[in-house]
C-alpha cells in the first residue's frame, strides 16, 4: 500500500505524440452511472437494506416464515418488496438515463493525429499522449497542452461556462519557446512532466522536455494553467488547435470536480428516527405485555381444554421464543416501512414545484430555481442562522469606476472628463498633470483583460467615424476574468485612454482626446505576476518605448501601501480610501516602481527556475514575488461602486422578521461592508455596533466580549449588532470559540470583513457545532464554494464571477431576493407537509394494530390478525396511502401571498414545532381514541345478537375483521378532508377513490370460493345494520375532530394570523 501511495504522488511522463505502448493507459471513457447490470440489483438492495426499518422487515419476513402461522409471510414481505422494487426502479431509471448521456459523450467523435496523419475516433478511446485536434463546432474532450494555434500569436480564447459558469472569454497560450511542427518526428516534439490530475481547475504544475531523447540536456519550458485546455470547454473563433492529451476520462479535472463531495441529511431525520424508535418501543411493550398474559392464560385455560390435545411445554426455550416472536410479528405494521417512499415521493414533487415556481424564474439569463439536493426540502423551513457573501450576493457585483485619488486631489469621472471638487472644475486627460497621467497609464496596463478581434474587420466607416466609435467598439470586446478590471479600463477609454489589445507580448494604448487621435503607445509586456486571494493584489512588468522597465501593482490597500515608500502623500491616500469605504465604494490601490536590467535579470532566472518545478510551486513563486514588489511609489487610489441586488432590502428585513439571524462574511474593508450593510438594511439605524477590530490578544478580546454580553441584557430593547474583522476572527476562532459563538448567536446581524475562503468555512462549522441552529450559507463565487459545502443548507447564486457556487450548492436561484420565497414560501410548505405525513403514517399505523392488539384478549392471546391477508396488504398501499398522500405534497396551510405578507409565521414550524413530541402524542392518543372506538362499537354490535345479515346469518370471524377494516378505511380518508387546509377536486377524488377501491378490491376478493371472505361481503354491503354500524361509528370517531377543528379556525387559527 505504501509503495502504490507513493508511486500516485509521483510525476506523470508522458510522451508527445507517441502513447505508451507498454503500459496500460487510462481511455478517455467518462462513467457517471452508479451501477452496471451485473451491480444493479446487489448494490441497490445492499444501500436499501442499510436503512435499519428495511433491514427490520427483512427479519421479520425471515421469520414469519418459520413462527406465526396465522400471519403469512406475504404480509410483511410484499409492502416489503413493493417499497424496495419502487426505490429501485426509480434509481434504475436514472442511473439509465445517465448510462445514455454517457454513451453520448463517449461516442462523440475526436479527431486525432497518430503516426502522422489526421484521423476520427471515438472520444472514449483517446489517451494520454495522443495528438488532439479541436476546432469551435466541438467541445475540447479531455486536458489538453496546447501545442498550436492557427492564430497569429499562437493562442486562443475559450467559453468556461461548462466549468465554472463564466461566459466571458479567456486566454490559452502554447507553452513559451516552443515550436510545434506537424511534420516533425514525433520523437522530436519532446515529453511532458506533470503533477498527478487534481480538481482545482485554477492550478497545474509542469513543463515541457523538449527533444528529449537528443544527446544534449532536454530544454525545460514550464507549463502554467494558462496553458491547459480542460475538458468540457469550447473554442471561440476561426482557429484552430492542436494539443496533447494529458488527463483522460475520470481523472480530467471537470470529472473530478463533478464527483460527489458529500452527505448530508436534513434534521428531519432525527424527529422520524425518534418517532420510529418510540413506535418500535411501543410495539415491544405492547408485545411484552400480551405475552406476559398469553403465558398466563396457558397456565390455566389451556389445561382446562381437553380437546386442545396434550398441554405443551410453555417453558421451553424454543416456545418461549416462538411466541414472542409470534407477537412481534403481527404487530409488525406499527412500524410504517412505506412511509419511506412517501417521503421521496413528496420530496420529489417539491423539488418540482421549486423548479417549476415562476416566481423562482429569471427570465434574464433563463434560470429556473435549481435543486441538487431534494432531500433538504424540508429544513427550508428550520434555517435560524443565515451566512451570506456581500459581493455579488448582496451586491450586483457589476462596477461603475466612479472616482479616483491621486496626487491629494479627489476626482470624479463624469462622462469623458475629470471633475475635481476642490477646484470646482472638469478636465480632460490630456490637461491633467503627470502624476494623473501616469495614474492612468498604470491602470490601463496593470491587468489580464483581453480584447476578442472584432468580427466586423471589413467595415466602410472613414478614420474619423472610426474614432468617434472606437470606445463603444472596444467596451464591448473587453473580457476581464474581474469585473473591477473592466470597469476601469471603461473608465479610462471613456476619458480618451484606450487599451487597443495585445498581440504577442506587446501591448498597444491608443489616446484620442477631444476627438483628435494622438497616436498608439507600444508597451512590452515582460511578466504578468498573478493576482491570489493571498497576495490580495496583482502586478505587471512592461517596457515602455523608451527601453525603460515598469513595475505596476493595483490591490487591496493593506497589500500595496506597506510595500511603497512611506510618505506623506501615502497617509494622505490611505485615509482617502477610508472615506472612500465609509461610502460604501470598492477601493484599490495603484503603485509603480522603475526596475533596472540586472533587477529584472535575476528575478527572471528566479522564475524560470521555480517554474520547472512540479511541487510547491505557487508558494516558491510567491515568496519570489515578494522580493520585487517592495519600494513602491504610491501612484494613488481607485473607487468602483457595486450597486445593491434588487429588493435586497426588503429581503433582509423580512427575513430578520422570521426569526432568521443574517451573518454578512465577507473579504471586503471594514468601513466598505459596514456601509453595505447599512444601506442593504443588514445593521439596523438604531443598532447599538460593536467593533472588533486589529484584537490579537486574549484578555483583551474575552473583556470585550464580557461587556458586549452585559451591553446585550441592558439593552433588551436595542438590537445589538457586531462586526469583526479577518485579524480578530482568527484569535476568536483559536482561543474563544465558545465564547464568540454564545455571544454573536445574541446578537441580531453579524458582520465579518477581511476573511479567507477557510475563515468563512471556520465561522460556519462553528456554529454548526452547536448543534442548536440550522444553518445556511448564501453566494455566488468559486471563494464561497467552502462555506456554502460547510452549512446544513448552501444556496447558490448564479453571478458575475459564474456558477461554481450554484452547481456546489444544494439549491441555486439567480437573485438574492428570491431567497425571501425560497424560504418562507417553499420551506414553510416543505417543512408543514413533512410533518403531516410522517404524524399521520404514525397515527394510521397505530389505529390498524390497535384493533389487533384489543382482539388479542378476545382469542386468548394466540397472535392471530383480526384481519384478512388481503386488507393488510391492500391498507398501506392503496386504501388510505394515496388519498393523504396527496395532500401531504399539496396541502397549503396559509397562501403564498399571507407567508411572504406576515414573515413572523416562520417562526411556527422553526425547531420542528410542527412535528414535536406534543404533536406526536396528540396523534397518537387520537389514534388510541379512534381504535378503542371503532373495535368496542363492533363488539357491541355482535355481542348480544350477532345475527346481523338480511338472511338471518350471525356474523362470524371474518365479518368482525371486515366491520374493523372498513371503517379504519372510511375513518382515515375522511380525517384527511377534516386535517386539510387546502382542498380541491382531486383531494375529494382521491378520499372517494380510495373508499371505493377498498369496496370494489373486497368485493372481488369476497367472490373467490377459496377465499376466507367467500360470500362474506356480499352480505355485509345488503346489511342496514352494518351499514348503521358503519354510518355510528365513524361519527363517533371523527365528532371529536370535527369539534377542534372547529374551534381552531373560528379562534386559535385567527389569533396566530394576527
Amino acid at each position: 500500500m505504501l509503495r502504490s501511495s507513493s508511486k500516485e504522488k509521483e510525476p506523470l511522463r508522458i510522451t508527445i505524440g507517441t502513447p505508451n505502448q507498454q503500459k496500460r493507459l487510462p481511455f478517455n471513457r467518462v462513467r457517471t452511472t452508479k451501477y452496471t447490470w451485473l451491480t444493479f440489483i446487489p448494490l441497490n438492495f445492499y444501500e436499501q437494506f442499510r436503512r435499519a426499518v428495511y433491514f427490520y422487515f427483512l427479519l421479520i419476513t425471515i421469520i414469519s416464515f418459520f413462527v406465526n402461522d396465522t400471519i403469512s409471510p406475504l404480509t410483511s414481505l410484499l409492502p416489503l418488496l413493493f417499497v424496495m422494487i419502487v426505490t429501485a426502479l426509480k434509481e434504475g431509471i436514472e442511473d439509465y438515463w445517465r448510462s445514455q448521456n454517457d454513451k453520448i459523450v463517449n461516442t462523440a467523435k475526436v479527431a486525432v493525429i497518430r503516426n502522422g496523419k489526421e484521423q476520427c475516433i471515438d472520444s472514449e478511446y483517446v489517451v494520454p499522449g495522443d495528438l488532439v485536434v479541436v476546432t469551435s463546432t466541438t467541445y475540447v474532450p479531455c486536458d489538453l497542452v496546447l501545442l498550436h494555434s492557427s492564430s497569429a500569436e499562437n493562442m486562443c480564447f475559450v467559453n468556461t461556462a461548462n466549468l465554472d459558469g463564466e461566459t466571458n472569454l479567456k486566454p490559452i497560450f502554447a507553452p513559451t519557446n516552443y515550436t510545434y511542427n506537424v511534420n516533425d518526428d514525433v520523437k522530436h516534439l519532446g515529453c511532458i512532466v506533470c503533477e498527478p490530475s487534481t480538481p482545482d481547475l485554477y492550478k497545474f504544475n509542469g513543463r515541457i522536455e523538449a527533444n528529449a531523447d537528443g544527446e544534449d540536456k532536454p530544454e525545460s519550458i514550464p507549463l502554467t494553467i494558462e496553458n491547459i485546455l480542460l475538458r468540457g470547454v469550447r473554442i471561440r473563433g476561426p482557429e484552430r488547435v492542436v494539443g496533447c492529451a494529458i488527463y483522460t476520462g475520470m481523472l480530467t479535472k471537470l470529472q473530478l470536480n463533478s464527483r460527489y463531495t458529500g452527505n448530508k441529511s436534513a434534521s428531519s431525520e432525527l424527529y422520524i428516527n425518534k418517532f420510529i424508535i418510540a413506535l418500535i418501543v411501543g410495539m415491544v411493550v405492547v408485545v411484552f405485555i400480551l405475552y406476559l398474559f398469553e403465558r398466563q392464560k396457558s397456565a390455566e385455560v389451556y389445561p382446562t381444554l381437553y380437546y386442545l390435545g396434550p398441554p405443551i411445554n410453555y417453558n421451553a426455550i424454543w416456545q418461549i421464543f416462538e411466541d414472542f416472536l409470534s407477537f412481534l410479528i403481527l404487530f409488525n405494521y406499527m412500524v410504517p416501512i412505506s412511509m419511506y417512499m412517501n417521503i421521496e415521493l413528496y420530496r420529489v414533487f417539491g423539488a418540482l414545484f421549486m423548479r417549476s415556481d415562476l416566481n423562482l424564474y429569471d427570465e434574464e439569463t433563463n434560470q429556473p430555481c435549481g435543486v441538487n439536493a431534494s432531500n433538504l426540502n424540508e429544513d427550508l423551513g428550520q434555517i435560524n442562522i443565515l451566512f451570506s457573501d456581500k459581493t455579488g450576493t448582496l451586491t450586483k457585483n457589476q462596477m461603475l469606476f466612479l472616482k479616483c485619488y491621486v496626487n491629494g486631489h479627489n476626482y470624479l469621472l463624469q462622462n469623458n472628463q475629470l471633475y475635481c471638487p476642490n477646484t470646482d472644475e472638469s478636465y480632460e486627460l490630456c490637461a491633467t498633470d503627470t502624476n494623473v497621467n501616469n495614474f492612468f497609464e498604470a491602470l490601463a496596463l496593470c491587468h489580464t483583460v483581453e480584447v476578442i478581434t472584432s468580427s466586423d474587420d471589413n467595415s466602410t466607416e472613414t478614420p474619423s467615424n472610426q474614432e468617434s466609435l472606437i470606445t463603444s467598439d472596444i467596451i464591448d470586446r473587453y473580457q476581464a476574468s474581474s469585473p473591477d478590471e473592466k470597469a476601469i479600463l471603461e473608465g479610462c477609454a471613456k476619458l480618451g485612454l484606450i487599451f487597443q489589445g495585445t498581440n504577442c507580448n506587446s501591448m498597444y494604448l491608443t489616446r484620442i482626446f477631444g476627438g483628435r487621435n494622438y497616436g498608439v503607445a507600444h508597451y512590452e509586456r515582460l511578466h504578468v505576476l498573478e493576482f491570489s486571494s493571498e497576495r490580495k493584489r496583482m502586478s505587471i512588468i512592461v517596457r515602455d518605448e523608451m527601453g525603460i522597465i515598469w513595475l505596476y501593482s493595483k490591490g487591496a490597500e493593506a497589500a500595496i501601501l506597506p510595500r511603497c515608500k512611506p510618505t506623506f502623500s501615502t497617509a494622505l491616500t490611505d485615509a482617502q480610501i477610508v472615506d472612500y469605504a465609509k461610502e460604501g465604494l470598492r477601493t484599490l490601490a495603484v503603485a509603480k516602481r522603475r526596475l533596472t536590467e540586472e533587477e529584472y535579470a535575476r528575478f527572471v532566472t528566479s522564475c524560470k527556475d521555480i517554474n520547472i518545478q512540479i511541487t510547491d510551486r505557487n508558494k516558491l513563486l510567491a515568496a519570489c514575488y515578494e522580493t520585487i514588489e517592495v519600494d513602491y511609489d504610491l501612484l494613488g487610489a481607485t473607487a468602483l461602486e457595486d450597486a445593491l441586488q434588487d429588493d435586497v432590502d426588503k429581503t433582509l428585513i423580512s427575513l430578520q422578521e422570521a426569526g432568521l439571524k443574517i451573518w454578512v462574511l465577507t473579504g471586503d474593508k471594514v468601513e466598505t461592508a459596514f456601509s453595505i450593510g447599512m444601506a442593504c438594511k443588514h445593521i439596523p439605524q438604531i443598532a447599538n455596533v460593536h467593533f472588533l477590530i486589529n484584537i490579537t490578544e486574549r484578555e483583551e478580546l474575552q473583556n470585550r466580549l464580557n461587556q458586549i454580553e452585559l451591553d446585550i441584557a441592558s439593552l433588551i430593547s436595542k438590537p445589538t449588532c457586531l462586526v469583526i474583522d479577518g485579524i480578530t476572527v482568527s484569535v476568536l476562532l483559536l482561543k474563544l470559540p465558545e465564547q464568540f459563538a454564545d455571544v454573536a448567536l445574541k446578537c441580531k446581524a453579524v458582520l465579518c470583513c477581511r476573511l479567507s475562503p477557510l475563515q468563512k468555512s471556520e465561522i460556519v462549522l462553528l456554529i454548526k457545532k452547536s448543534g442548536k441552529h440550522i444553518t445556511a450559507a448564501v453566494g455566488d463565487g468559486a471563494n464561497d464554494v467552502s462555506m456554502i459545502q460547510e452549512a446544513h443548507i448552501g444556496i447558490g447564486i448564479s453571478g458575475v464571477e459564474g456558477k461554481q457556487a450554484a452547481r456546489s450548492a444544494d439549491y441555486a436561484i439567480a437573485k438574492f431576493f428570491m431567497l425571501q420565497r425560497l424560504l418562507l414560501v417553499h420551506g414553510h410548505y416543505n417543512n408543514e407537509r413533512l410533518a403531516f405525513m410522517v404524524l399521520f403514517y404514525c397515527y394510521k399505523n397505530i389505529i390498524i394494530t390497535g384493533c389487533m392488539a384489543l382482539f388479542q384478549v378476545y382469542d386468548l392471546y394466540s397472535a392471530t390478525s383480526v384481519y384478512n391477508e388481503l386488507f393488510l396488504w391492500l391498507f398501506d398501499i392503496i386504501y388510505i396511502s394515496f388519498s393523504f398522500t396527496y395532500l401531504a405534497i399539496s396541502d397549503k396551510h396559509y397562501s403564498e401571498s399571507t407567508l411572504l405578507r406576515f414573515p413572523t409565521l416562520y417562526k411556527g414550524i422553526a425547531h420542528n414545532k410542527l412535528a414535536s413530541w406534543k404533536a406526536f402524542v396528540i396523534w397518537i392518543l387520537n389514534g388510541v381514541f379512534q381504535t378503542l372506538t371503532i373495535f368496542f362499537f363492533a363488539y357491541a354490535v355482535l355481542y348480544d345478537c350477532n345475527v346481523v345479515f338480511k338472511q338471518g346469518q350471525t356474523a362470524d370471524f371474518s365479518t368482525f375483521g371486515t366491520m374493523l377494516i372498513m371503517v379504519l378505511v372510511i375513518v382515515g380518508n375522511l380525517k384527511v378532508l377534516l386535517v386539510s387546509h387546502y382542498m380541491s377536486y382531486l383531494n375529494f377524488a382521491f378520499i372517494i377513490a380510495s373508499i371505493f377501491a377498498f369496496i370494489l378490491s373486497t368485493y372481488l376478493y369476497n367472490l373467490d370460493s377459496s377465499s376466507t371472505l367467500y360470500h362474506v361481503y356480499n352480505m355485509f354491503l345488503t346489511s342496514p345494520s352494518m351499514w348503521l354500524y358503519i354510518i355510528i361509528c365513524t361519527v363517533a370517531c371523527l365528532l371529536p375532530d370535527f369539534v377542534m377543528r372547529a374551534i381552531n379556525d373560528m379562534f386559535l387559527d385567527r389569533s396566530k394570523s394576527k
